[in-house]
């Protein structure tokens, strides 16, 4: 939503919002749907111009995901409303929600973040540092080789069978 249009933009839209003109108006006039407008209206009203600049959603902890939940999903607040309250992405709030409605508050708890765990990337790469390790990175490179090699044989030959029952002749590739 604030990744769309630029700050000037949304600064425009508040103060014509807040001199007077309709917002179906404003949008209709900047070509920005109105649902984004009414949220930088209660973003401006809540923290002036600096709630219309663009910062990324914060992580919320599980207090703070079952109070969100709570105003959702059982007092019915709007969604909009809560994302600008709280400073959470919309997204966020309706997969919390999702998973309260699977499982629970509890769920909510045990609930899995998305992506690959802090320091699960590829080992670095290290230059053998004697002549023993560096003969046995060359031997392990070279099983690794003979491995694949007998693999791609014996895929091969699977298919030259294959084919042979099929009465096809194999490419010569």
């Amino acid at each position: 939503m604030l990744k769309k249009h630029p700050y000037e933009e949304r600064l425009l839209a508040v103060k014509l919002c807040l001199g007077g003109r309709p917002l179906k108006s404003v949008a209709r006039q900047l070509g920005i749907n109105k649902q984004y407008i009414s949220e930088w209206l209660l973003r401006y009203e809540r923290e002036g111009e600096s709630g219309l600049q663009k910062r990324s959603p914060k992580k919320a902890n599980y207090a703070e995901k079952c109070e969100i939940v709570c105003k959702y999903a059982k007092k019915g607040v709007p969604l909009r409303q809560i994302c600008v309250e709280h400073n959470v992405s919309k997204t966020a709030v309706e997969r919390w929600t999702r998973i309260y409605r699977q499982g629970g508050y509890k769920a909510l708890r045990t609930m899995k973040s998305k992506g690959r765990p802090v320091g699960m990337g590829r080992p670095k790469k290290q230059e053998p540092q004697t002549e023993l390790e560096l003969l046995r990175y060359e031997n392990e490179y070279l099983r690794a080789e003979n491995a694949l090699l007998k693999k791609v044989r014996a895929l091969m030959e699977e298919r030259e069978k294959r084919l042979h029952e099929i009465g096809r002749k194999p490419s010569k590739h």
